[in-house]
């Protein structure tokens, strides 16, 4: 039904303008819509030929791994997601990103000033003076992982699949993906397992968009259409900013309805903020010209291409319910006609911040003619009076024979007699018989079955009909609790509403191949469906394919070659012709090329720049901590080793380590950590047990902060010599106060090897004005100094301590040094440093890189802080060092050793850096070269001050030889005595600030830097 038309024009010649939004949407605003779904990695432990019994229990879409706890999780998360950008007033606009692009545009791009760094020509990374270093990882391997099930290798996830339809033969076939945080990627030598992919947005305008459909024009191979976003119904689930169009086979793209498909998400004030997406885009198999959008908010039309779009259009009446358009094709029915066939599949159950996703009542199929112009009238093709309603009861099930769905009536689910059944509705048409319409939906009451534990958000079942919507039949075999995994165990799971969707086989129209968590095979009249993936009840060593499935696409024409999308990347099968209820596809890998993951943090080995073996190590969303030791000749980015399984957090490394082997940390859910003392990258390490602290019951971040002093720093502390016990053995972790251990270099360690620093014990470091979500967000030593230490809160807190790494209790002094936010915006705290360049330990100079926007904090604008401390921080003076920076959050900020005025800011567009922070207002640039526009987490430089890492959340790890790194070898390690436990210091935490801010001032000519080759 039309309700609203209206005309935008929408092509976006200000690439910059818009490519930044885009990319600010795609990983800034809005990156967890993974966050909420327990993607690929187990908290418990799997080996190769275990029982079914004996494996880990699946993962649930909260970190926790249980049901129950659903609700709680994901409201925390939302929450997180929601105070990084709008703390403290809740507010968000996105004509705050579109003023930061204009900024960003004005900046210079630039290279680090200083002396170039000598290269090691023997190193097995092709470092660039003027460039960063992708090291991978391309992809993870998950054999020989501690914790994990094992799908052999693993990238990040992949949402969408489309097949140029020209490309037939296997082995030159062509084919796009869209990554959730990665972009656009094309191979040209589909499909097997020697499939490779290259990036194809790279420009840095639209690097890491999030991706959730790719479709390409049936009558024109060479244009392809990229809806942005993410319309999976996660927490925060990524922002749309417009749709990318490629003319050209994806050499260059355009960006599209940046001002139509924009990622707010029309709601009552109040409310928190919610983004929008492009989750389905269809061209018209009769007109290029005619292009549909699906969103969040209805249906959008253009008649030029995309030039010009119109909408929202509705498909019902039901303006007070909302209208999330989950499936959307277009069909040639004959005569010059196009039938668009759309469903709206709201998920049917709220959350905190999703705080409507309740109202499902329009949710249902409908049916209309594409017009020549406006908005088409849509009817209703699917009710209880046509036969959409429940097929035979089985138990597992909620629902008895012959249920009534009510789809499209109007009326939300409020039991299960009352209202709409409905949940998210994926759909698909035959392409041999247009009239073959396939619906599989989620379910909103949950299913009392071992698979589904009586959560929402399984599934009620599929839906077939052979008169294009004129009557409907159930698919028997399609109920949740009919449903069989591998080894005959239940095969429902609470998350259909995240990884759901439908193909049919080309030539078949009664073949059909649906996803959950899993593929499954059926046809229209069968009574079984085929789990033919397994992720969850493999055989043997190793599973065929990693669970969480997005997209299924057949290679047009094809009935064996179907290539499948998920949380581990991609994969493919040649032979799906042969599947039915009892025998299974052989599946492939197909992510050789991908560099998708999204890491939290990481670390790399010292001496980086000149080691004959240097070591990374990061800990990424969905995918685990992984490492790699890299050795040869340089190949460009490689394969990384999982460690640890569950979400990957913080890694780090002891760069001394044991004398044959490097010590290596790495964390993962629930505040967990584990070590490994030995071979630490090899596959089967020796990863320990969970060795966190007695922080479970503390409030905490679910990215548990922690790091590891490494010392090497001339003039300061430094680490043991390497050896049992030796090497770098002090680690500090932050919860609303900060835990410590010095045992880390010890031939055991345990959790009882954590004490809490602070005096009382009981301090809490926050504001707790976020109440029970207050926590550190991070915490970090001084390079220099093992007994100094800097904290930054979510809340807009900074502290630092004192007299750290005494081995007992409550022995530091921390200084709450935010000076009532007077100087320092009271926004949270994302990044923080200190500077290694002091001459005395109890004379800091600290920076915090802060998130959000000025606009919430109109009287403390900036986002880039320096702090500098009189003695033990008795008194202390805040200078707003942000410059010229644009308003956009940032996320990390390092100081280079080698040249202490030099500071580099992770933001959530990619790095910037100053070759002079000590003036008042210092002047920044863009350091993009070999760097994506990806946010960066996290900046680590190792020891020795070699080598800058930045850590991305959507494209991996690079690294950049510092200024000023020579090629002398890391110092050696020498024992600093122990610091005697002494009283409290002179200063204390109630000491009296000077937050008197350093006025901007119009910065003076900078310093002729030392010649650079020009940038590549």
């Amino acid at each position: 039904m039309k309700k609203q038309s209206t005309s935008h024009s929408a092509f976006i010649n200000l690439r910059l303008l818009f490519g930044f939004t885009l990319c600010f949407l795609g990983v800034a605003l809005a990156i967890f819509a993974s966050f909420p779904v327990r993607g690929s990695l187990g908290e418990g432990g799997s080996r190769p030929g275990a029982t079914n019994a004996e494996r880990p229990a699946p993962y649930m879409p909260v970190p926790s791994g249980r049901v129950e706890t659903e609700g709680a999780d994901l409201g925390r998360l939302e929450q997180f997601w929601n105070d990084r950008l709008t703390y403290p007033t809740g507010r968000f606009d996105p004509a705050w990103v579109r003023a930061a692009a204009i900024q960003h545009a004005r900046m210079a791009v630039g290279v680090p000033a200083g002396m170039p760094a000598v290269l090691n020509p023997f190193s097995p990374l092709a470092f660039s003076t003027t460039s960063f270093t992708a090291l991978g990882p391309q992809p993870e391997q998950m054999t020989g992982c501690s914790g994990c099930f094992n799908y052999t290798t693993t990238e990040g996830r992949v949402n969408a699949i489309a097949v140029d339809p020209t490309t037939t033969v296997n082995g030159s076939i062509v084919a796009y993906l869209g990554a959730v945080g990665g972009g656009v990627w094309k191979t040209t030598n589909c499909c097997s397992n020697s499939t490779t992919w290259s990036v194809v947005t790279d420009d840095p305008l639209i690097s890491t968009t999030a991706i959730d459909s790719v479709t390409i024009d049936p009558s024109d191979h060479n244009t392809v259409y990229a809806g942005t976003g993410d319309l999976n119904f996660g927490s925060f689930s990524m922002g749309s900013q417009g749709i990318l169009k490629s003319t050209d086979a994806g050499a260059t793209w355009t960006v599209l309805g940046a001002d139509v498909f924009g990622m707010a998400y029309t709601e009552p004030p109040g409310q928190f903020p919610q983004y929008n997406a492009v989750g389905k885009v269809r061209v018209d198999p009769n007109n290029s010209s005619k292009v549909v959008a699906g969103t969040k908010q209805g249906l959008y039309f253009s008649y030029d291409g995309g030039a010009n779009w119109t909408g929202p259009c509705f498909t019902n009446n039901f303006a007070t319910q909302r209208q999330d358009v989950t499936g959307l094709e277009l069909s040639d029915v004959g005569g010059g006609d196009t039938r668009i066939v759309a469903a709206i599949g709201t998920r049917g159950f709220a959350t905190t911040v999703q705080y409507d996703l309740n109202l499902n009542g329009a949710n249902g199929l409908y049916g209309a003619t594409m017009p020549s112009s406006g908005c088409p009238s849509f009817t209703s093709i699917a009710s209880n009076a046509n036969g959409f309603i429940f097929g035979t009861a089985v138990t597992g099930s909620a629902y008895s024979t012959g249920a009534s769905m009510n789809a499209g009536s109007g009326s939300p689910f409020v039991n299960i007699s009352t209202g709409n059944q409905l949940g998210r509705i994926d759909i698909a048409v035959a392409p041999s018989n247009a009239d073959y319409i396939y619906a599989q939906v989620q379910s909103i009451i949950g299913n009392n079955n071992g698979g589904c534990g009586s959560a929402p958000g399984c599934q009620i079942g599929a839906w077939a009909t052979t008169d294009g919507g004129g009557s409907w039949s159930f698919m028997q075999g399609s109920q949740g609790g009919a449903l069989r995994n591998c080894t005959g165990g239940q095969g429902d799971y609470p998350q259909n509403w995240y990884d759901q969707g439908v193909v049919v086989d080309p030539n078949n129209p009664d073949r059909v191949f649906f996803d959950t968590f899993e593929v499954w095979f059926a046809t229209r009249t069968g009574t079984v469906w085929n789990d033919t993936t397994c992720g969850y009840s493999y055989s043997g060593a190793a599973g065929p394919v990693h669970v969480d499935q997005h997209a299924l696409a057949f290679v047009p024409g094809s009935s064996s070659i179907l290539l499948i999308g998920n949380d581990g990347g991609a994969h493919g099968t040649a032979n799906a012709n042969i599947v039915d209820q009892n025998t299974d596809p052989t599946w492939f890998n197909m992510d050789t090329g991908l560099n998708t993951i999204e890491f939290y943090s990481g670390d790399i080995s010292g001496n980086f720049l000149n080691a004959a073996s240097p070591q990374a190590s990061g800990g990424a969303q969905d995918n685990g901590s992984s490492s790699v030791t890299f050795a040869g000749a340089p190949s460009g980015p490689v394969l990384w080793q999982l460690g640890v399984g569950g979400d990957g957090f913080y890694s780090r490394i002891d760069p001394v380590g044991t004398g044959s082997s490097l010590r290596f940390w790495q964390g993962n859910n629930s505040g967990m950590l584990h070590r490994c003392v030995s071979n630490c990258t090899n596959q089967n390490a020796p990863w320990s047990g969970n060795v966190q602290g007695s922080w479970g019951g503390d409030t905490q971040s679910f990215i548990l902060p922690y790091d590891l002093f490494h010392g090497g720093i001339p003039g300061g502390d430094d680490c043991p010599a390497a050896g049992v016990p030796g090497g770098c053995g002090n680690l500090v972790a932050g919860t609303t106060r900060v835990w410590e251990t010095t045992h880390g270099g010890n031939a055991s360690f345990s959790s009882s090897d954590w004490y809490i620093t602070n005096n009382p014990t009981t301090q809490n470091m926050t504001k707790q004005t976020l109440g029970n979500r207050s926590f550190i967000n991070q915490v970090k030593y001084s390079p220099k100094y093992q007994s100094v230490a800097i904290v930054g809160t979510n809340d807009g807190n900074a502290w630092i301590g004192f007299n750290l790494g005494t081995g007992t209790q409550a022995q530091a002094t921390w200084v709450n040094v935010t000076g009532n936010n007077t100087v320092l915006p009271n926004r949270p705290v994302m990044g923080i440093a200190l500077d290694p360049s002091m001459p005395a330990a109890n004379l800091p100079v600290g920076y915090a890189a802060v998130g959000g926007f000025n606009a919430n904090t109109p009287p403390t604008p900036g986002h880039v802080f320096q702090v500098t401390c009189a003695a033990n921080c008795g008194t202390f003076t805040w200078a707003d060092k942000t410059g010229d920076l644009p308003d956009i959050p940032v996320d990390s900020i390092i100081v280079n050793p080698n040249q202490p005025q030099q500071v580099f800011a992770g933001t959530d567009w990619g790095v910037y850096y100053t070759d002079d922070i000590t003036v008042a207002s210092p002047t920044w640039q863009r350091f993009e070269n070999g760097l994506p526009h990806a946010m960066v987490w996290d900046m680590q430089i190792d020891r020795g001050s070699t080598t800058l890492s930045v850590w991305t959340r959507s494209r991996g790890a690079y690294v950049y030889p510092l200024p000023g790194a020579g090629p002398t070898p890391t110092p050696t390690p020498t024992p600093t005595a122990t610091p005697t436990v002494t009283p409290t210091p002179t200063s204390t935490p109630t000491a009296t600030p000077t937050p008197t801010a350093t006025p901007r001032a119009t910065p003076r000519p900078r310093p002729t830097p030392h010649p650079r080759p020009t940038p590549p």
